[in-house]
């Protein structure tokens, strides 16, 4: 990276070698899926055999994994961007992330059981998994027969929301291990595809920005890059829903907007000065994003995904 004269290289992990990202790094390894029990010591070898110092986790797979055995990494010199198992399941437990809001003095969304939202059920409602990701299993249910149909899908273990129609955030926030909040990043997803913002813009709103730091200062040892997510009727309170602690799918738009995340990642890792200022981002600058194919010669095809029955995401 230029900004730190610093050389090295970007090793990208899957289960699989068709995959984009392992055709954009340095160097890729296949790795198993990450609710094995070969997956830690899978990328531990991973970091000895390319003498790696900092691991960043994309999705929310593996997170309470690598917060439970991160001094597995610490003894080989790297650092996991990734906090206590406790505060990991705080943000990725629904239910519990809306307990916190309050206490933050936010906004929340009405959020129960779905056992407390049968006694009393009202419609349109939002439904999604305790614990989920992507959107998978989440949806707007209109009625009893679209709520039974589903559950006969994606099985009981789902909270029931009010639904709150008007604008969505997505926060991205850099929250350094002193538990200090450097970097807030509003944008305003338009269009949203499979869970991802396909469409968005960075919007510098003071109140977003407020509540979003906030909430990040309630979070216990979280640290790194996070994003949040929440609701607004315009002019009104931003209601949250959602913490991510991870990188979210939209961080490129901040990153774009000259947030740089990844930089101030290593600044911290490396024990340099963080150069992150709250506010300092570029307004109103629109992403749209479009598919971009990857050409790549295949040895085996039979080893490929999707080769005896396609693959639907």
């Amino acid at each position: 990276m230029e900004e730190l004269d610093l050389s090295g290289k970007l090793v990208a992990t899957d289960i699989t070698l068709a995959s984009p990202a392992c055709h954009k790094a340095d160097a890729a390894e296949v790795v198993p899926n990450a609710g094995r029990l070969e997956y830690i010591p899978a990328l531990v070898e991973i970091v000895k055999k390319h003498d790696i110092s900092l691991v960043v986790p994309m999705t929310d797979l593996d997170l309470r994994s690598l917060a439970r055995q991160k001094e597995h990494f610490q003894e080989n010199g790297c650092t996991v961007m990734v906090g206590s198992e406790k505060h990991i399941t705080l943000c990725q437990d629904k239910a519990r992330t809306n307990e916190i809001l309050p206490k933050a003095g936010l906004s929340t969304i009405r959020t129960m059981s779905l056992a407390k939202f049968r006694t009393r059920p009202f419609y349109p409602c939002f439904i999604k998994p305790i614990r989920g990701s992507a959107s998978v299993g989440t949806s707007v249910i209109h009625n009893k027969k679209e709520l039974k149909a589903h559950i006969a899908t994606f099985g009981e273990l789902m909270i029931v929301q009010e639904y709150v129609p008007g604008q969505e955030y997505t926060i991205d926030v850099y929250r350094s291990r002193d538990g200090k909040v450097r970097c807030v990043v509003p944008r305003q997803r338009l269009v949203v595809r499979s869970g991802e913002v396909e469409k968005g813009i960075t919007i510098k709103d003071k109140q977003l920005i407020k509540s979003a730091t906030t909430l990040a200062g309630m979070l216990g040892d979280i640290w790194g890059v996070l994003c949040c997510q929440c609701r607004r009727h315009p002019g009104n309170e931003p209601r949250f829903f959602e913490i991510n602690p991870r990188f979210g799918g939209g961080s490129p738009l901040s990153i774009a907007a000259g947030a740089n995340l990844p930089l101030y990642l290593l600044q911290e890792v490396l024990g340099e000065p963080i150069t992150a200022e709250i506010g300092d981002f570029t307004d109103r600058l629109m992403m749209l994003r479009y598919d971009q194919a990857i050409y790549n010669f295949a040895d085996d095809p039979t080893s490929l995904p999707g080769y005896n029955e396609p693959l639907f995401r």
